[in-house]
């Protein structure tokens, strides 16, 4: 993705920043945005992160599950943070092999994964970020927006609305 006026700013420092923004529990509902068959939604879910996995849960019958099935590429945004990534189901909120991730969300939020790990066909779908903007400042008159492109290891920031 090519920006005009795109400047080169420290990689590491972006990532910590939106590490920073994904570990604040007030940050935890983020608003996903799915599409498929050229019907966009959005919807607020609760999503967990073990440093940049990102994971959420939903029902197996949901719109969202069917959408990711048939169009993988999903957004997260709240507030100045807007994440780009692949979504991918992992399956069963009940299964064996999703027991490490579901122990990790119950330490992050226990009341809600208690409330919906026992109903039918919950399911755990992981995103993978690719790209994001993690946030908006000025420096004098000028606003500026940063972004990381996570696929190239590279973060910038760019002019906006000049």
């Amino acid at each position: 993705m090519a920006f005009s006026r795109e400047e080169k700013i420290d990689y590491q420092r972006s990532i910590d920043k939106l590490l920073s923004f994904l570990e604040k529990k007030e940050n935890a509902v983020m608003v996903l945005a799915t599409s498929s068959n050229n019907i966009p939604m959005s919807r607020s879910v609760l999503v967990f992160n073990d440093k940049l996995d990102l994971y959420f849960f939903t029902w197996q019958h949901s719109r969202k599950y069917a959408q990711i099935i048939k169009n993988n590429r999903v957004s997260l945004c709240k507030d100045k943070v807007e994440i780009e990534g692949t979504a991918k189901i992992l399956g069963s909120m009940k299964s064996e092999e999703n027991r490490p991730i579901l122990e990790f969300m119950r330490e992050k939020q226990p009341n809600a994964i208690s409330r919906w790990e026992n109903k039918s066909d919950m399911v755990i779908v992981r995103i993978k970020p690719e790209f994001a903007c993690v946030d908006g400042y000025y420096i004098g008159d000028d606003s500026f927006l940063e972004y990381i492109d996570l696929t190239k290891q590279y973060a910038f920031r760019t002019k906006w609305g000049s």
